[in-house]
């Protein structure tokens, strides 16, 4: 059987120079809920590993599909036995790991809704400010926290338990019995999981999801890469839960296919990449999606060790690039390696979407793409190509699409059009107009806002406000640039005649924050006027256009090795 389903989609032109494409290929039939599909593997094969996690003795414990059903089931018991009612909002604000895994489907088997939230909300050093707005929003009745040393980063008066197994011994004894009657009152609107999104704006949302987007969104994917039900996926992955791509995408593929996903336990820290490529040789994964960063950091690994290049493309149904573009020569270089282990190339694949979407609109399923290219719809899928301004937005409807954002009415006004279409904000264009079923490239966002690298969006407009309040009124403007980059540079427009000490400015910001998608690693200053079609009515830069047409210039500031400033000739 094929690796994946040939494209087929229709495409109609509207009046206003719309373009609407649909698959049509139809939704596979589904159950209600994704926990319909555990419970299947649970009874079919019992004693198959789901997930496995390294231990506080360094050792991996498994879970198997049997006891992971079980446990869930008595844990929605206990659940309802503490007082807790459907419709309400427990949050778990742990890392990924089995524990969690069973908290949060035990949650959304009693009808409550799983808030999964980061960690690092809580560590030391933390801004108090965010996990209060957070806690706000999601107004959990019940908070679990399983690691103790994290308790005390909660806001006054917010209190925190650290399991949730149930303690009644008779609990044990009913629990499948109570959990087969809990799934079958599920319904496909059930509000059941809440995901918080900040996008650009740094204000937390929290994107409701139902049933029926959690198993129409990994049923369409399945039916454009039949790979993941041909035979048991294999992952490694640590894609954090409290995001859509390694919550929903990844644990439902794992689930639909009655596979297993080995939590990496280097959490996609950098300094300890040798965790994720032991892992990777160990259990040769048959499906990994990671962000381009992580991508081309396991590049020199893959082209000096023979194990580990083996173990990672030897049973490799595709790689998928998630959170941002992959560079045209990681994308080829990966490629080409695989070439050395297997006679045909990897697919390396990506798509588009987001938290709101469930988070798949469209997907990559032809072996012939390029970096950019997303794909068509996905069956069930309607994806609209809008103007808006110069460009093009991507709009979306379909089952895997949210009902809104939770508790805020005008905010889920406010990005639904008229017509019922999801407005994303981000841009498209078709890749072949003679040949649509080659689906959609992607063309930016139409906001001057852009992710990193490793995913991480970056706030331009407060980066671009902090280094004109530094730079003084010399300064007539400054563009931010990274996208797809490892970290940012900055550009500054002066007025004529004037000398700015960029280096104390970009020193004076990065004084005063820290993290990837705030400091400035480099900088330089305009040579001369910008273009007139690079200023906006208000005679501000369009950064955009900017970055493209000044691509030289910036290129040069990543040749720097450290934070410093030159003078652009």
């Amino acid at each position: 059987m094929s690796a994946f389903k040939d494209p087929d989609v229709e495409v109609e032109r509207l009046p206003g120079g719309v373009i609407e494409m649909r698959s049509r290929h139809e939704l596979s039939a589904a159950p209600v809920t994704t926990l319909h599909w555990l419970r299947r593997w649970a009874r079919r094969t019992p004693h198959s590993v789901l997930l496995t996690e390294v231990a506080p003795d360094g050792e991996r414990r498994a879970l198997d599909y049997a006891s992971a059903w079980s446990a869930i089931a008595r844990t929605a018991v206990g659940l309802a036995e503490q007082g807790i009612q459907r419709g309400e909002r427990v949050a778990v604000i742990a890392t990924n790991s089995i524990e969690s895994f069973i908290y949060g489907h035990a949650i959304m088997l009693a009808g409550a809704m799983w808030a999964p939230i980061a960690p690092q909300y809580l560590r030391p050093g933390a801004d108090p400010a965010r996990i209060a707005g957070v806690l706000d929003v999601v107004d959990p009745a019940l908070i679990v926290v399983p690691d103790p040393a994290l308790h005390a980063g909660l806001p006054d008066g917010r209190i925190a338990v650290t399991s949730m197994r149930p303690r009644d011994e008779h609990t044990r004894d009913r629990a499948h019995d109570v959990g087969d009657q809990l799934l079958a009152v599920a319904q496909d609107d059930d509000a059941v999981k809440l995901l918080l999104t900040s996008g650009s704006t740094g204000t937390p949302k929290a994107v409701v999801y139902t049933h029926r987007m959690l198993v129409s969104n990994m049923r369409a994917t399945a039916d454009v890469w039949p790979f993941v039900t041909d035979h048991a996926p294999v992952l490694v992955d640590w894609l954090p839960w409290n995001h859509a791509f390694g919550g929903n995408a990844n644990i439902d593929m794992v689930l639909l296919g009655g596979g297993t996903l080995h939590i990496d336990d280097a959490h996609g820290r950098p300094q300890e990449l040798v965790r994720t490529i032991a892992s990777i040789t160990e259990f040769s994964p048959t499906f990994h999606a990671a962000v381009p960063a992580t991508f081309h950091a396991l590049l020199p690994v893959l082209e000096a060790d023979d194990a580990f290049r083996r173990a990672f493309f030897a049973r490799s149904d595709a790689l998928f690039s998630a959170g941002a573009a992959m560079p045209m020569t990681t994308f080829h270089r990966l490629r080409e390696l695989s070439l050395t282990v297997r006679e045909r190339p990897v697919p390396v694949l990506t798509g588009w979407g987001s938290t709101e979407v469930g988070p798949a609109a469209t997907t990559v399923h032809t072996t012939d793409s390029e970096p950019g290219h997303i794909g068509p719809p996905l069956p069930g899928v309607t994806v609209r190509l809008v103007p808006v301004a110069d460009k093009l937005e991507l709009r979306v409807k379909g089952p895997g699409v949210m009902p809104g954002y939770w508790r805020a009415p005008d905010l889920t006004a406010a990005v639904f059009d008229g017509d019922g279409f999801y407005r994303s904000g981000d841009a498209g264009v078709l890749v072949d107009e003679d040949d649509p079923g080659r689906g959609f490239r992607f063309d930016g966002r139409i906001a001057d806002d852009f992710k990193l690298a490793n995913g991480s969006w970056v706030n331009v407009d407060r980066l671009r406000s902090s280094l004109l309040a530094q730079g003084g009124a010399a300064v007539r403007d400054v563009v931010v640039a990274g996208p797809d980059r490892p970290h940012l540079v900055a550009v500054f427009w002066v007025e004529e005649g004037a000398r700015v000490d960029v280096d104390a400015v970009i020193g004076a910001h990065n004084a005063h924050t820290s993290g990837q998608t705030n400091l400035i690693r480099a900088a330089a200053v305009l040579p001369g006027e910008p273009p007139a079609d690079l200023l906006s009515p208000k005679g501000l830069i369009k950064p955009a256009p900017f970055r493209v047409a000044s691509v030289g210039l910036i290129d040069a500031l990543y040749h720097l090795d450290a934070v410093g400033a030159k003078e652009a000739s």
